[in-house]
């Protein structure tokens, strides 16, 4: 019996050699979809951010193999290694508890065999054998998407317009350049003497920062992807003339939540026009522009 219990000690210190590095380490996996999330505009999160491309689909199935390997065998073969050891260790008088033990514990390990290997002759034979530009981190994604989104998808060329954005501006009757109409600065300087402390002032958005030229195309994606709908309100809505009608505001020091609902209390104090609450931020609009 105590030698039965050595070996379970044994098996959960290995196994906790498979499991403590997922839990130090930072992984580059996550999220597995790393394109297309909402707060588009935010700079200081760029990685994550902007419109899906071609590579994004090769980057998630990239990711989904090394969550896999990574990120999902070393925990399951861990619990599946202490899960034999105690069928190992209690069995006693039941040889079939036993006997099944050892198989669990038999399956485990060749299969961390079969998969560690198969990395091992791939690298071998890649560094053998391959081409320099191969070697080294093969084994990681790369890929650069140079197409641009236009009205006929990925690879359309630009406009010539895009290259000319004042033109762009006056055939989209927008502000020659970023800006925001005066009521949302009303709206904000409003928002801020009542909130500003629970609001986090880097991260207040207005017109698109992401690519400036979706600014003077209301949206339309003749110029690249963009971050909001077309015709959005951060881009003047659909008619408006004066720059930017709407604004994301971000929490400081309280939950995202309360920071609507305390906005929610203000809205026709600072005479709001709509208000949603996003999830990681709330976007509010002015009264000229009642939408998103």
């Amino acid at each position: 019996m105590k030698f039965k219990f050595l070996n379970l000690l044994i098996l959960i210190f290995i196994s906790s050699f498979l499991v403590f590095p997922l839990v130090v380490s930072a992984v580059d996996y996550l999220p597995l979809v790393s394109c297309g999330l909402k707060s588009q505009d935010n700079p200081n999160t760029p990685g994550i951010e902007g419109a899906c491309t071609r590579c994004d689909l090769f980057r998630l199935a990239d990711n989904v193999i090394h969550f896999i390997l990574e990120g999902l065998v070393p925990p399951v073969a861990a619990v599946l290694f202490i899960a034999a050891g105690l069928m190992i260790v209690l069995a006693g008088a039941n040889p079939g508890l036993y006997a099944k033990g050892i198989a669990i514990f038999k399956t485990t390990f060749w299969g961390l065999v079969i998969i560690l290997a198969s990395w091992m002759i791939v690298n071998t034979f890649i560094q053998s054998f391959g081409p320099d530009k191969a070697k080294g981190s093969w084994f990681r994604f790369t890929c650069t998407d140079t197409g641009i989104t236009g009205p006929g998808g990925i690879g359309v060329p630009p406009s010539p317009l895009c290259f000319d954005p004042a033109a762009l501006a006056s055939q989209y009757g927008v502000p020659s350049s970023p800006t925001n109409a005066p009521e949302l600065n009303q709206l904000i300087s409003c928002v801020n003497s009542r909130l500003g402390n629970f609001i986090d002032q880097s991260q207040i958005y207005t017109y698109e920062r992401q690519n400036d030229l979706c600014n003077y195309t209301r949206g339309q994606p003749v110029c690249g992807a963009c971050a909001h709908l077309i015709n959005s309100c951060h881009y003047g809505g659909v008619g408006g003339t004066t720059g930017a009608q709407a604004v994301d505001f971000n929490a400081q020091g309280i939950s995202e939540q309360e920071l609507y609902q305390r906005l929610q209390n203000i809205s026709s104090v600072c005479n709001f026009g709509y208000i949603l609450f996003e999830g990681t931020s709330t976007h509010v609009s002015t009264q000229t522009c009642t939408g998103n």
